[in-house]
Order: C-alpha cells, then structure tokens, then sequence
C-alpha cells in the first residue's frame, strides 16, 4: 500500500468535515496583528465537494522533513494565532482554503477539547496512515515523595483519526521531552525527533531548577506501525568542558539533504560574549545515515534550510550567505550577520530562493535578484502546481511564475 497516498485521501475526509459541520467559520488570529485580509483564505462551507474532488496523491517518497509550514503535496499543516490564542489548520493549494485541523462536527474551534488547540502550539502534527500524531509533555515537573522532592517528566505520543479527531495515546516515554520548534522527520514508519531531559538540579535548599536549554539533548524515534520508542543516547558532549553551554545549548533536525537527515548542536562557550556577537553561538553539524542509525559530524556548515537539491548556510569566514543547489555553489552578499541569517526564514522552491526577512528572492538559474513587493515578510512554503505559496500568519497567497517576476 501507498501509505503517503493514503494519508492524503484520509486527510481530505478531515477537511470535509471541518467545512461542512462546523458552524464558526472564522478564527481570531489573537493578538498578533494578522487579519484576514484580501488574500488570504477564509473557510467556506461551499468548498467541500472541490476539496474531494481535487486533492492530489502525495508523491511516491520514503522520507520526508516535518516543520511549521509541513508540505504535504498538495497542501501545507501549520499554525495561527498568538501564543495563547492560536489554532492548527490546513491550507489547501488547489482551492487556497483553510480549514482547522478537526473533524468533529459542529465543534467552533474555540475551545481546549478541539483538535487544532490540542496540538501545542510549537508541537507540529505528522499525518501517517489515516491518523494526525502529536507530541503531548508536561515539560518536567516536581512531586513529592516519601524520600523528598522528585523531578519526573510525562511525555506521550498521540494520534487522532482523520475522520471522527477520536484521540489515543500511541505510546508514553519519562527520560525526555519532545523538542518544541524542533523538526522531525518521517522516515518509512520511523518518525524521528530530538528531546531532552532538562538538565533538573537539587539546589541547596532542596529546589529543582530545569530547563529547556542545558540538559542533554536525545536523538529519539517512534516506530508508528509497531509503536516503539527508541531513545538512541546523546547526540553531542563535548561541549560540557565550557561552562557556557551548562545554561545555553540545543539540538535540532533542520532537514533531509541528498539523504541524510542533519541534526545541528549549537552551544555557548563564554556567557560573557553578547548574544548579538557571530561568537556568541558555536555550532556541530551532524549527518544520520538512516540504514546504520548512526550520526557523524559533517564537513558541510550547519543550515536552517535545506531540501533535497538546496542547501542553505552561513559562512562566518566570509559573512555571506551561500547556497549549494544541484551541486553548484552560490555565493550572497547581503550585509547579514549570522544572527540576521538565522532569522532570514530563507527557502528555496523550483530554483527560487527567498529571503522575507528583507522582501528580496534570487532566480538561481541567472542569479538575477527580484523584490517580493507587498509580499516582502511572506514565507515562501511550497511550489504546487506552477505557482508559489506565501503565507504570513493568517494570510496567504498563490503567485503564478509570470506574477512573481511581476512584483
């Protein structure tokens, strides 16, 4: 079986009963601003029949990355919202309609018992096999116990059906919490993710302090056919010699290159250097090999993009930032520093590479620069069917190639 295919067909039931049986057909953005403005997507009960009857088969792929914005062929799973008022939804390219991620019927969409609420806001869904799965923690957490105080960590697993949202936990692990913001990738029926332990300590006075950024980082996956979790150990420790990265360092997946998925440690040395400084982070690349499990350090420099023909880094010789795409290597001077790349949210689709940051995509193919004109803070998420998809919270738009030349 086709299970990419499958995913695709389940999820169009989903969206089918997010248009035809609910009965609030709009979403507060919350407090950040972003309406819903001319171009972007509004639900509209009347589109049900179209989303059937045009989703498309997901391509035949083993392997794919899963971030905000996931890509998912023919449409893209995302967030909206603030941090205390947001909501999971999926866009869909053929009709540009939005619709949360929820199949039950007459559900607003406003409360905690909603799907698209119960996914954490930093928590992005994985559709596999006529499911939606989603990370749930408590984060860590203290209990008291005949012998003390006791650190603990609750994390799980979960899975809803496509088309009833019915939920159950897949499986439950205690020594780590599923990275928030992190990516995951989905390899076969294998879905890895980084987590970590939190680094707790018993201060003198009998208090645990812990947190999300200086306790050991795990490379971990779940089987989701057989439901196995596999915590396979450390991912970097040679950084413990610096006392910086006890209170500063992280571990994420930033995607599949020619591959390989890429996992990228970043840690301080020295508190004292400003967090403003190129010095302020060090950072270890690392390649996973997917038939060994196993990762080594890369030659390549790390990336917060990447895909299969693309491969987006930051060279801190240099200053620039430079691309390799289809094994060709470019070269952008554009004035960023390393933190301004970090926060660039750069991409590339069909030989197209955007940078919203400053409203600005390059023609790879001529090197040519273009301006984004109105949709310069737009990310660009997906290339579908001759067009490019922009999104700015609540907003989107679809841009033909002859339209985004025109901008």
């Amino acid at each position: 079986m086709n299970k990419k295919r499958l995913i695709v067909s389940i999820l169009s039931v989903l969206l089918i009963g997010c248009l035809t049986g609910c009965n609030d057909n709009s979403i507060n953005s919350g407090s950040n601003g972003e309406g819903i403005g001319e171009n972007s997507t509004q639900y509209n009960d009347d589109t049900s029949n179209n989303l059937e009857s045009n989703i498309k088969d997901m391509a035949d792929n083993n392997v794919q990355f899963i971030s905000d914005y996931s890509y998912y062929n023919n449409g893209a799973a995302y967030t909206i919202g603030s941090s205390s008022d947001y909501t999971k939804v999926f866009l869909d390219f053929d009709s540009m309609e939005r619709a949360p991620l929820c199949a039950v019927p007459n559900c607003t969409h406003n409360t905690s018992s909603c799907l698209s609420k119960n996914i954490g806001k930093f928590y992005m869904p994985v559709f596999y096999d006529g499911y939606v799965y989603y990370f749930a923690s408590n984060g860590g957490a203290v209990k008291e116990t005949s012998d003390g105080p006791e650190f603990y960590i609750d994390s799980s697993l979960m899975r809803a059906s496509l088309d009833s949202s019915e939920t159950e936990t897949v499986c439950e692990f205690h020594d780590a919490v599923p990275k928030e913001n992190g990516g995951y990738v989905l390899y076969n029926d294998e879905l890895f993710f980084v987590a970590d332990d939190r680094g707790a300590n018993l201060d003198d006075f009998g208090n645990f302090d812990w947190g999300n950024s200086g306790g050991n980082f795990f490379l971990c996956s779940i089987n989701l056919d057989t439901k196995e979790y596999k915590n396979y150990g450390s991912i970097y420790e040679k950084d413990k010699e610096y006392e910086g990265s006890e209170y500063s360092r992280s571990s994420n997946i930033y995607g599949i290159y020619n591959g390989k998925m890429y996992i990228s440690h970043a840690f301080v040395k020295d508190q004292s250097v400003s967090p403003d400084s190129d010095e302020y982070w060090t950072f270890v690349n690392f390649e996973f090999d997917f038939e060994t499990k196993t990762w080594v350090e890369s030659e390549l420099p790390p990336s917060r993009y990447m895909n299969e023909d693309c491969y987006i880094y930051y060279d801190y010789d240099d200053k620039n930032v430079k691309a390799i795409y289809q094994e060709n290597e470019y070269e952008f001077e554009l004035g960023f520093t390393a933190m301004d790349y970090l926060d660039s949210r750069c991409s590339e689709f069909n030989g197209k590479l955007f940078f919203p940051s400053i409203g600005i995509w390059y023609d790879l193919t001529d090197m040519s620069e273009h301006s984004m004109g109105e949709y310069d803070e737009y990310d660009a998420v997906a290339y579908y069917d001759g067009s490019y998809i922009l999104v700015n919270g609540a907003k989107t738009v679809k841009l033909s190639e002859e339209e985004l030349l025109g901008l």
